[in-house]
């Protein structure tokens, strides 16, 4: 039967349904880039829980991010998978603990130090390139030794040079910064905050469609305790004796001079405290440039730390690696957690009681990035979008884990285990006990719990690293691994 007039031919019927489907599904496509959010993670260095308003300092003026906790999810019981700067971010970046991945203290940012730190693992950029996002890091690496090459999966990279500039310079609050801009030599002159900041808002409006990864790590509030805005430390030399006063002490051994508190004391405090009220203005900032480009409802932004920090508890001034054997104190292991999140993705004003961590924060950043269809059961990591859209949760975990090297934590609030494994594997570890109720707390190790409490925590502990440690990295062989640092070396061979 010959056609029509002015009938479509088969041929352009063909044609014209591969286009419309075609359309479709560009159009869904740019639909559900639409409907995932932006993300933004904001990691200060060496913050501690007890220094935020949010979490009850009354000295401190934190108001921006005191208004993320009270209009969006604080989680009170943050804690750090490992208390230590690089074996931290190491968790939170790979997903892993450090028994997994193999970064368990502070890594030297010298060249003799470095051993492919991270080889094989794949890192939270390039699993979030794979998801559509564009990823930047601006600040803080110290993942590997050298922060100086972007790392895999980043479209913008603004972090250190530590061969070049030597690793204190990174840690300068205002002067000069040795920085590196996509692997290249960059200066800058002021205060690093807000040039950090600044340049990571400039990521946002460089985008496209794609939604954005945002990484956001200030060196503040890490030592030294100096250089920071004069109109800031003003406010907390006349209130710091009332946060933190000296005179503190603990059952374990201090490792010298400078992890004990200073006799300049208050002013290091004050500049600690300025420091982080400098953060809260990035913060600020960061909130208005969204809402200034009409993305704030479209963005999840999260507040948190790399782990804790002693200034002046205990008599002590440093981290888990303040002391020898290295502490797990709740000053050392608790970091602030807040979640925002408007238009409807969280339920706002929440207080969360639930153990969680940085790896929790991992998995976290996925489900929203994949809108719920990534695995991590490569790590230990839960996705926290139960809790914050208000779930109530009566399965979630009730023993927290932590790891340093051959020492390892279980805590479930109450009693905390202290386990230090021996270089000979014969030699059964040394087990200490903490009573967190007890009025002098961790100040000194508690008799022992009753046989219940000893073996959940123990069985705990056990069960939680037979699945999650390697037995190339697994911190019970930290002796058999590659030194991160001169400390650490010189410690396992005096071992």
């Amino acid at each position: 039967m010959k056609a029509s007039k002015g009938a479509p031919q088969p041929e352009r019927l063909f044609f014209a349904l591969l286009l419309v489907l075609a359309l479709a599904t560009v159009e869904v496509g740019a639909a559900e880039a639409a409907a995932r959010s932006n993300i933004i993670v904001v990691m200060a260095d060496d913050h501690g829980q007890w220094a935020l308003g949010a979490y009850g300092l009354e000295q401190i003026d934190t108001p921006n991010i005191d208004w993320l906790a009270q209009q969006g999810v604080l989680f009170a019981n943050a804690m750090s998978p490992a208390p230590v700067c690089s074996a931290a971010r190491a968790s939170f970046y790979t997903g892993k603990m450090p028994s997994q991945h193999g970064v368990h203290d502070f890594l030297s940012e010298q060249a003799e130090f470095d051993a492919n730190w991270l080889a094989g693992e794949t890192l939270l950029s390039e699993r979030l390139s794979l998801a559509g996002y564009r990823s930047g890091l601006f600040g803080k690496w110290h993942a590997t030794t050298n922060s100086k090459p972007p790392q895999r999966g980043f479209d913008r990279w603004l972090s250190y040079d530590p061969y070049g500039a030597g690793y204190q310079n990174q840690y300068v609050h205002s002067g000069t910064v040795s920085f590196s801009s996509d692997g290249e030599a960059q200066t800058y002159t002021g205060v690093q905050a807000h040039f950090l900041t600044g340049e990571a808002i400039r990521f946002i409006d460089d985008g496209g469609d794609k939604p954005f990864f945002i990484s956001l790590n200030f060196t503040e509030p890490h030592a030294p305790y100096a250089g920071l805005p004069e109109r800031l430390v003003s406010r907390y030399r006349p209130v710091a004796d009332s946060v933190v006063r000296a005179g503190g002490s603990s059952a374990l051994a201090d490792r010298g001079p400078e992890t004990t508190v200073p006799d300049d004391h208050i002013e290091q405090l004050a500049q600690y405290l300025a420091a982080i009220t400098l953060i809260d203005e990035q913060v600020g900032r960061l909130l208005d440039a969204l809402q200034g480009r009409g993305l704030l409802d479209n963005t999840l932004i999260v507040y948190t730390s790399d782990h804790g920090m002693l200034v002046g508890q205990y008599g002590l001034y440093g981290k888990t690696n303040a002391t020898n054997p290295p502490n797990f104190y709740e000053e050392t292991i608790r970091i602030p957690l807040i979640v925002y999140g408007a238009g409807g993705r969280l339920r706002d004003a929440q207080t969360r009681s639930e153990f969680v961590d940085l790896l929790d924060l991992h998995a976290t950043v996925m489900d929203y990035a994949s809108n719920g269809a990534a695995a991590t059961d490569y790590g230990p990591g839960r996705s926290l979008r139960p809790l914050l859209e208000g779930e109530r949760s009566t399965a979630w975990r009730t023993v927290q884990m932590a790891e340093r090297g051959e020492v390892r934590m279980a805590s479930d609030g109450r009693w905390k285990l202290v386990r230090q494994y021996q270089r000979d594997a014969a030699i059964l570890p040394l087990d200490t006990w903490y009573d967190l109720a007890h009025p002098f707390g961790e100040r000194v190790a508690a008799d022992l719990p009753d046989a219940a409490v000893r073996g959940r925590l123990m069985t705990a502990l056990e069960r939680f690293f037979q699945r999650y440690e390697t037995d190339e990295h697994s911190g019970r062989r930290i002796w058999q691994q590659p030194p991160p640092n001169a400390r650490m070396r010189d410690d396992l061979a005096a071992d």
